[in-house]
């Protein structure tokens, strides 16, 4: 990855990358909490997520790493830096070892273990995306050690998400306690409206089952799972909000790639023979992952709204059953295809804004390129194997 692509990666938005020295930067050092990390070099870092697919399925099946990437110059982290796996083994000493040049001390291991329950954090998302970043912090309930600076995301934006998925999910909820289904607790008999609230807080809070087994019980879900099988619902309940609001947006986009005169530089009669031929593949290649990509979107949020529908509307829950089996493979489809969406369209949108639709030859290989790594394509012929397009040099 040369410093343009890294560049792009860092600023065309949050969901695949996260400047936590740019964040840092931004607090005031009378702030409680402060910075992220209690390791100094860990807080002049980038973490990023890295989409890497298992077979021909492509981003069907990726799998998603957590990469911790350490610039050389931290003014200036395009110029280039290293990059540490934190979802493989040996990442506590690599740090340890890359901060002391030599074994750690005690103390430094201390730090450094204190630390990981952040990245743990980081590395159980699926998305660095704002609004999954605090839930995750909320459900695990330390939101409250993170600087709303980490979270970059306004109350009132956090409302206009959260109020239609909650929405959603307590329909679900009173259709499946039925209409007899006020209980009584601690000899005060709750009205509906509060036994089905609490049901909801409990899911949304997505912690523990305690006084929701009867739901629990009634989607067939089994107890160790169930925080997470929430926790994922909600999630792919949140992409559907984002996808639904990002879609005509993303049809210009698919325009503009799809266009033969647009999608090519200005001056692209001037490209030599092979260039051309190398540009024709790309650009079908492009346009076939952004097609496939947008298609599994579509597929799979009308899975969950007709599962959905049948539930609420039909009195069947069976297909709906079957999503929350499914819920965390659901999670991570739509993280994956959606994130690599939002910083495509970002960026997309930055160069079409400052340069306009048809680009010069520098500006539309900058955008094309980083279009190209961020929907995982990297070969110039298609019989070749993909290289791997999140490695940093």
């Amino acid at each position: 990855m040369n410093r343009t692509q890294l560049r792009n990666l860092i600023d065309s938005g949050r969901a695949i990358a996260m400047d936590c020295y740019a964040i840092g930067r931004k607090i005031d050092p009378e702030d409680t909490p402060g910075p992220l990390f209690q390791t100094d070099i860990l807080n002049k870092t980038v973490i990023l997520k890295r989409y890497e697919n298992t077979g021909k399925a492509r981003l069907s099946d990726a799998v998603v790493d957590t990469i911790v990437f350490f610039p050389y110059d931290t003014d200036n982290p395009y110029e280039g830096g290293e990059s540490v796996n934190f979802s493989a083994p040996g990442f506590q000493e690599a740090v340890g070892f890359k901060i002391a040049k030599t074994h750690p001390t005690p103390e430094l291991k201390q730090q450094i273990a204190a630390d990981t329950r952040y990245l743990d954090l980081f590395d159980s998302l699926h998305s660095l995306d704002p609004f999954l970043f605090k839930m995750k912090a909320e459900q695990i309930e330390i939101h409250e050690d993170i600087h709303e600076l980490y979270f970059a995301i306004s109350k009132e934006e956090w409302e206009r998400i959260r109020i239609p998925i909650r929405e959603k999910i307590s329909k679900l909820v009173t259709k499946a306690l039925g209409e007899g289904a006020a209980d009584e607790d601690d000899e005060e008999t709750l009205s509906r409206e509060q036994y089905v609230e609490r049901f909801l807080t409990k899911i949304w809070e997505a912690k523990d089952i305690d006084g929701i087994e009867p739901f629990v019980d009634a989607m067939q879900i089994s107890a160790e799972k169930a925080p997470e099988v929430f926790f994922a619902w909600k999630a792919v309940c949140y992409f559907q909000v984002r996808f639904r609001e990002m879609e005509a947006r993303l049809r210009k986009m698919f325009q503009w790639v799809g266009d033969d005169s647009l999608c090519s530089p200005r001056n692209s009669i001037g490209l030599l023979p092979e260039e051309q031929r190398t540009l024709r593949i790309r650009r079908r290649q492009i346009r076939e992952q952004m097609r496939d990509s947008y298609e599994a979107c579509n597929k799979l949020i009308g899975l969950y709204e007709r599962s959905y529908d049948a539930f609420v509307e039909n009195d069947n829950p069976q297909a709906f059953i079957g999503f929350l089996d499914n819920s965390e493979r659901s999670y991570l489809t739509l993280a994956t295809h959606v994130s690599i969406a939002t910083h495509c369209l970002n960026l997309w949108e930055q160069y079409i804004d400052a340069f306009g639709l048809s680009l010069r030859n520098e500006q539309f290989f900058e955008l094309f390129d980083a279009l190209v790594m961020l929907c995982g394509h990297t070969q110039s012929d298609p019989d070749e194997e993909e290289e791997d397009a999140y490695e940093i040099d």
